[in-house]
């Protein structure tokens, strides 16, 4: 693999003096697409072959973390929308003038933020089992109770969650398989066994754990807040296509979500998996990034893995 095409991270400094952490995978040259991570950040180069993939498909993979979780430091009464200023200062930084963007999960509201601010940059965008603005999480119907109840109890009283988490942080660092195995509890059937794998066990503990390494749990917490709210942007002004992916089987986003996304974005393809649920944006990476991008040599690698 060339040297160029390694995983490497950095951290941009903004404007404001604020640090951004920042991941790149691939070819410096690759058409890149910016990643919008979920709510504990994303373990993608724990638990796929990133590198390989990305040199594969010929993107240059920018992930990002928002503020107050990764490397990057808080911004108090941050909104979904102020999120494209970090985002455009990061492109500037870096030489990037247009860009795809994908968001996973709590990283939706946050794609489709980036497309509805920087048309003039963002070439489409990809959102995989997102939220949408039809209500706050722990408002969703279909969503199982305890999921609800936890989420609620989240929002009304985001200090003393916080303080619990910060105080779980030394079992998660001695037993970080703890936390995917509570995932694979809330993941749909067909999903578990994948989750059980030995490439997947310690991967969601790593990945809170990193999240957590500048802001402790308050920050996934006030990120929590922050798309909880309204966005501050209807989705029928977003310009760029949007390509919609969604498991019909998703218990942390029911399908309520999808379908109220796909019926007011006013340029979206949908792709529904009817056995899939919250989990698969990793077993669909390679496809949800062809389609996104949109590249020869993306259109080539999808052709040989349907070959093999």
């Amino acid at each position: 693999m060339p040297p160029s095409a390694r995983h490497r991270c950095d951290v941009i400094r903004l404007d404001d003096g604020r640090r951004l952490s920042v991941c790149e995978t691939g070819p410096p040259g690759g058409p890149p697409d910016v990643y919008c991570h979920g709510a504990i950040g994303t373990p993608l180069a724990r638990s796929v072959d990133l590198e390989a993939i990305m040199v594969d498909l010929g993107i240059r993979h920018i992930a990002v973390s928002r503020p107050g979780l990764g490397g990057s430091d808080p911004l108090p009464g941050r909104s979904v929308l102020s999120f494209a200023d970090d985002v455009r200062e990061l492109a500037d930084s870096l030489g990037v003038d247009r860009f795809a963007v994908v968001g996973v999960s709590a990283g939706g509201p946050y794609a489709l933020a980036l497309a509805h601010q920087l048309p003039d940059r963002v070439r489409r965008a990809a959102v995989c089992s997102s939220l949408s603005p039809l209500c706050s999480p722990h408002r969703t119907p279909g969503m199982q109770r305890r999921i609800r109840l936890a989420l609620a109890i989240l929002a009304r009283a985001p200090g003393g969650c916080a303080a619990l988490g910060d105080a779980a942080l030394p079992v998660i660092r001695r037993h970080p398989e703890l936390l995917s195995r509570v995932i694979a509890a809330h993941a749909a059937p067909g999903e578990r066994a994948r989750l059980n794998e030995p490439g997947e066990r310690n991967a969601a503990g790593t990945s809170f754990l990193d999240a957590a390494a500048v802001a402790g749990v308050r920050g996934m917490v006030d990120d929590y807040l922050t798309y909880s709210r309204p966005w501050g942007f209807s989705a029928a002004e977003i310009e760029p296509e949007v390509h919609l992916w969604h498991g019909l089987n998703d218990p942390l986003v029911p399908i309520d979500h999808a379908l109220a996304l796909a019926a007011t974005l006013p340029r979206c393809r949908a792709f529904f998996d009817p056995i899939e649920g919250h989990h698969f944006f990793r077993r669909r990476l390679v496809s949800i990034l062809a389609e996104l991008v949109g590249s020869a040599a993306a259109a080539d690698a999808t052709c040989r893995l349907k070959a093999a």
